[in-house]
């Protein structure tokens, strides 16, 4: 006990230094880590950032798909409708061309 109590300044003091010592190499070691978790955050935020463009586009060329079909099923159908369109007018003008021949046949008589 007498050699801890007549050394203890220059223990207390080895003691402070060692100390020392391993908080510089510490914080040297820390500091890499901090870059290299800087670095890797960068790193996932620009392949988010790639991902969220990614998902954009095909979200967009999929919208295009879509209308695309949408586009070319209505041409379809405005194409059958102008079909049927035509066919109804033809009957209209046939009936019609027949009610006045009827009605000139049957006004005439009178």
């Amino acid at each position: 006990m007498e050699f801890i109590t007549t050394y203890l300044v220059e223990i207390l003091t080895g003691t402070n230094v060692t100390a020392i010592i391993v908080w510089l190499f510490d914080r040297k070691k820390r500091a890499n880590q901090y870059a290299q978790l800087v670095a890797e955050l960068k790193s996932k935020e620009t392949e988010n950032d790639k991902s969220v463009v990614d998902l954009y586009q095909e979200a967009l060329d999929d919208l295009k798909k879509r209308y695309d079909e949408k586009f070319d099923e209505l041409g379809s159908e405005l194409k059958t409708l102008k079909t049927n369109l035509d066919l109804w007018k033809g009957k209209y003008r046939t009936l019609k061309k027949e009610f006045d021949e009827y009605r000139e046949k049957h006004e005439t008589k009178k």
